[in-house]
C-alpha cells in the first residue's frame, strides 16, 4: 500500500519519522488499538471469555516500529542482554532450537537411568498484563540509551483501545498495563521484561517468548522434587513481585521415565500441587512420558487430514489446476505440517514414521492421478520428489551441521556425543 503512494507523501512521512527520533516522541495518534473480537473455535458466542483478541494497530505505526526495533536489537547484541535461555523472537533461534534442549536433557537422562520432571508453565495473558513501569524500570537497568529510552516511554504510556464488532464501534479507553498486540517491538520488550527469571544450578531452563518449561533429573525422585520446588518458590516470588499471573489450572508436568514408576515427586507452586500428565504440548510438539512420538504423530494425522481436506478442491483429480501448483500447495503448504520439528522427534519408531508417509503418498498419488498400478517410488522418481523419510533427514542434517554456528551460550553447552543408530537421541536422526 505504502509503496503506492506519491512521492511527495513519502518525504513526508519520512519527515515525520525522522522527527519521532529527534524528539523522541511517538505520536497519540497511532497509540489507539481497534480490537476485534473473534470467536475460538467450537466456543459458546455468550461468554466473553472465548473471543480472541485480535489488535489492529496503525501501518504507520508498525512501520516506524521496524526503525525503532533496529535501534533496540542494537543496543541488546551490544550489551549481550539477553539471558541464553531465551529462545524466542532471536536471530538464528527457533523453536526447534529449545525443543532440541529440552528433549537432548531428558534422553540423556535416559541412558544414564535417570528419570526428567518437566513442569511447562502457562503465563495467563502474558503480553496483555505487562506492568509498563516495570518495564521501563528493566529497561533503565539494562543501560537503554536515554534517547531510545524516552521515545520507547512514549510509544508505552497512554495506549488506548477501542472494541469493534460489526459496524459499531466502541470508546476509547486508555490501557492500564500491557504491551501492544501486534506491535512489531512488543516480543522484544516482553522477553526483556522476563528477562531477568531466576535460574539455579539443578534445573534446566527453556524459554521461548512466555512459553516456560523447567526441569530436573536424578534417579531418586526426592532430589528432582526438591530442585522443582526450589526453583518454582523462586519463579512464585518473582512472578508476584513483577505482577505475571500464572494459570495454575493449566500448568502441565510431566515425568519422563523409561519404565513405570511408583513414586512420583511431589511438585508445587503457589500452594497448590502440580498433577503429572502422560504428555504434555510445548512449543507445538505433544512430548509423552516415554518419548514414543506416537501421539505427536497422531495429532499430525489429524491436522494434516483437516488441513487437506479444506485444499481438496485444488488438489483433487479432477481439479483442472496444473500438476506442477498442485505439488507446489503440496510441498508449501501440507508437508510443512508433517515435517515440523522433525530434527526432534525423527528418531520415532518406524511403524510411527510410516504412518506419515502413508499420508504423504496418498496426497502425491492423488495429485498425480496415479492408477493403482503404479509404485509409490516411480511416481516420487518422475517428479523428482523424495521420500518423507529421505526429506527429514536432509532437514536434521542440515540443522544439526548450522548448530556450531549459532552464537548462543546455552546452544554451546549442548552435549556433544557420536549418535548412535540403536539410541533415541535426536542426532541420530540424520544417520
Amino acid at each position: 500500500m505504502l509503496k503506492n503512494l506519491p512521492c511527495t507523501m513519502i518525504f513526508e512521512f519520512t519527515e515525520i519519522i525522522n522527527n519521532i527520533f529527534k524528539f523522541n516522541y511517538f505520536p497519540k495518534a497511532w497509540k489507539t488499538a481497534v480490537v476485534l473480537p473473534i470467536l475460538k473455535p467450537g466456543k459458546d458466542p455468550t461468554q466473553p471469555e472465548n473471543y480472541r483478541p485480535i489488535s489492529l494497530l496503525s501501518t504507520l505505526s508498525k512501520l516506524t516500529e521496524n526503525f525503532i526495533l533496529d535501534k533496540l536489537n542494537e543496543h541488546l547484541a551490544e550489551n549481550k542482554i539477553f539471558c541464553p535461555e531465551q529462545f524466542g523472537f532471536r536471530k538464528s533461534l527457533t523453536t526447534t532450537h529449545q525443543l532440541l534442549r529440552v528433549v537432548e536433557y531428558i534422553t540423556s537422562g535416559f541412558e544414564k537411568g535417570e528419570c526428567t520432571g518437566a513442569v511447562f508453565l502457562d503465563v495467563q495473558k502474558a503480553f496483555d498484563r505487562v506492568w509498563i513501569q516495570g518495564l521501563i524500570h528493566k529497561l533503565i537497568g539494562y543501560k537503554t540509551p536515554p534517547h531510545l529510552l524516552q521515545l520507547l516511554k512514549s510509544y508505552l504510556e497512554e495506549r488506548k483501545f477501542a472494541v469493534k464488532i460489526g459496524n459499531s464501534i466502541s470508546e476509547a479507553k486508555i490501557m492500564r498495563a500491557g504491551i501492544p498486540q501486534g506491535g512489531k517491538i512488543s516480543p522484544v520488550l516482553y522477553s526483556l521484561y522476563v528477562n531477568d527469571i531466576p535460574k539455579t544450578h539443578k534445573t534446566l531452563l527453556g524459554m521461548y517468548a512466555d512459553d516456560t518449561a523447567i526441569l530436573a533429573k536424578n534417579k531418586n525422585h526426592k532430589y528432582t522434587a526438591a530442585a522443582l520446588n526450589q526453583h518454582l518458590a523462586k519463579l512464585d516470588d518473582w512472578f508476584l513481585k513483577w505482577k505475571i499471573a500464572l494459570n495454575v489450572n493449566k500448568t502441565e508436568a510431566v515425568y519422563f521415565a523409561k519404565g513405570r514408576r511408583k513414586y512420583k515427586p511431589i511438585v508445587k507452586i503457589k500452594n497448590q500441587t502440580i498433577t503429572w500428565s502422560q504428555q504434555a504440548k510445548y512449543l507445538g510438539v505433544i512430548l509423552d512420558e516415554k518419548l514414543t512420538w506416537k501421539n505427536h504423530i497422531t495429532t499430525i494425522k489429524t491436522k494434516f487430514r483437516a488441513a487437506s481436506r479444506k485444499l481438496f478442491p485444488l488438489i483433487a483429480r479432477d481439479s483442472e489446476m496444473n500438476r506442477k501448483y498442485k505439488l507446489l500447495v503440496y510441498t508449501a503448504i501440507l508437508r510443512p505440517i508433517i515435517t515440523y520439528g522433525c530434527p526432534i522427534w525423527g528418531a520415532a519408531a518406524n511403524s510411527n514414521i510410516r504412518m506419515l508417509e502413508i499420508l504423504e503418498n496418498n496426497i502425491i498419488r492423488l495429485i498425480c492421478k496415479a492408477g493403482w498400478y503404479m509404485r509409490n517410488e516411480d511416481i516420487r522418481n518422475a517428479i523428482k520428489l523424495i521420500s518423507l523419510k529421505e526429506f527429514i533427514k536432509k532437514i536434521s542434517a542440515k540443522f544439526y551441521h548450522n548448530l556450531d554456528n549459532i552464537n548462543n551460550e546455552a546452544i554451546q553447552q549442548l552435549e556433544h556425543y557420536s549418535p548412535d543408530p540403536k539410541s533415541k537421541r535426536p542426532r541420530k536422526i540424520p544417520l
